[in-house]
């Protein structure tokens, strides 16, 4: 069998070749693996904590993470690109490599830091973490979009974004 991440890689590859085709595709993919993991029991438990920054729903890498207010106060969720799901990962610790040391946050506009990205200085990656005691309404795919200067600024500082936006797919070169 196929692991999810290979599974993955072939769907995007059509993606990649008709980027002006990527988010209708990318839609429909993403409705199918809704369906499916919409069909998980709720009671179901994670086995194991390997691999935490990849879906352990359809092993697809996340959008972006979202602090949680309510019963879940502060607690941080990856979300995924794919399949709409989100799983725990402990805010202390990297998204991409879980290395712990080197952390640091950033915003554009530290007053209303509703999104901020979160550096890894181990790995030298980002993903974008979005807090709901800012915004109750805040939306993981949209509010990344949104904050696109913010991916700019941690490319500038030599970072790469290790999460996935569907919505930001890179157009082929001509």
């Amino acid at each position: 069998g196929s692991s999810a991440q290979e599974v993955e890689q072939s769907a995007i590859a059509p993606i990649r070749r008709d980027t002006d085709k990527a988010v209708f595709i990318w839609a429909a993919l993403s409705l199918y693996w809704l369906q499916l993991a919409q069909q998980i029991p709720h009671n179901s438990r994670q086995e194991g904590t390997d691999n935490l920054h990849y879906c352990p729903v359809c092993g697809s890498a996340p959008v972006s993470s979202v602090v949680h207010i309510g019963t879940s106060q502060g607690l941080r969720y990856l979300h995924c690109n794919l399949c709409e799901s989100e799983w725990n990962l402990v805010r202390a610790q990297c998204t991409n490599c879980n290395e712990h040391k080197n952390l640091e946050m950033w915003s554009l506009n530290e007053e209303l830091a509703l999104v901020r990205a979160e550096t890894c200085g181990d790995c030298q990656s980002y993903l974008k973490i979005m807090f709901q005691e800012k915004d109750p309404n805040v939306e993981a795919v949209a509010d990344d979009l949104a904050s696109i200067f913010l991916d700019i600024e941690m490319e500038e500082k030599g970072f790469a974004r290790s999460g996935l936006n569907p919505f930001v797919f890179p157009a082929e070169e001509v």
